[in-house]
């Protein structure tokens, strides 16, 4: 470890270096673009083969849940909403541009939308953020949201 690293940022490194993180990189589900603490950016492939980018905000990882929104990893900008995944029913309500102007998605794992969600703790357990489990917890979340049949390709091609 880096003895000027943060301690936050030697936990999710740990995390990355683990082998559920490593396993999910070699299955061809998601790969780490950068980490320039506290910011990290992975890109995660849909079942059409698309690679749709999330840029992390991990500050007082993995204490406090991250939040990610969808990202431009070319232009490394935030992705534009014409380009974010749509779905019947799950994938649009997780990538909704509308939610709090497309800066994090709908999901109960992320810092930002868990707030004033309390409901979420017993309605959806499976999917409340992890610390034990980290980043991967986030990871699978998009992964099996990107990879299911309510999955209808990206807004505009």
């Amino acid at each position: 470890m880096n003895c000027s690293m943060r301690p936050d940022e030697a936990v999710f490194r740990r995390q990355l270096a683990g082998g559920t993180f490593r396993t999910g990189v070699a299955s061809g589900r998601w790969c780490t673009v950068s980490v320039s603490w506290p910011y990290a950016i992975f890109s995660v492939r849909a079942v059409d083969g698309i690679e749709y980018g999330l840029r992390f905000d991990c500050q007082d990882y993995p204490r406090t849940p991250p939040t990610a929104r969808p990202w431009d990893i070319e232009h490394d900008a935030p992705l534009a909403p014409e380009r974010w995944p749509t779905g019947a029913n799950r994938v649009s309500l997780a990538f909704n541009p509308g939610w709090k102007n497309g800066s994090c998605l709908y999901l109960p794992c992320d810092r930002q939308s868990i707030e004033g969600h309390a409901n979420w703790l017993n309605e959806h357990p499976s999917l409340i953020w992890d610390p034990e489990v980290g980043i991967v917890h986030y990871l699978r979340i998009v992964h099996d949201l990107l990879n299911s049949g309510d999955y209808g390709g990206r807004r505009v091609p």
